[in-house]
């Protein structure tokens, strides 16, 4: 499956709105066979595949969006985003 540039790109942004990889392919017109490996290169999160790789990096870039804004909110008193920060932080510990 060869998509072009400005296809990976709206798998990006798509997948910075939190759509699921169904959803996007749904979207994309893909057949039932790169619909089911586009899905399984997500859930394995294999960044060799081009259309699991825009998926993880706009995913990843709105996530990281997401957080700073919650981290700025909780430096200035928010009770719950300083909540959700500390849940962020129990779930990364390694």
């Amino acid at each position: 499956m060869n998509l072009n540039e400005d296809q990976l790109n709206e798998i990006e942004q798509m997948a910075g709105l939190f759509f699921s990889p169904d959803d996007i392919a749904v979207n994309l017109e893909l057949d039932e066979e790169d619909t089911e490996l586009f899905i399984a290169a997500v859930a394995t999160r294999n960044t060799k595949n081009d259309l699991a790789g825009a998926y993880l990096r706009g995913w990843l870039s709105a996530e990281i969006t997401l957080r700073k804004a919650i981290q700025q909110s909780a430096l200035n008193g928010s009770s719950p985003s300083q909540q959700m920060l500390l849940n962020y932080q129990r779930e990364s510990r390694i």
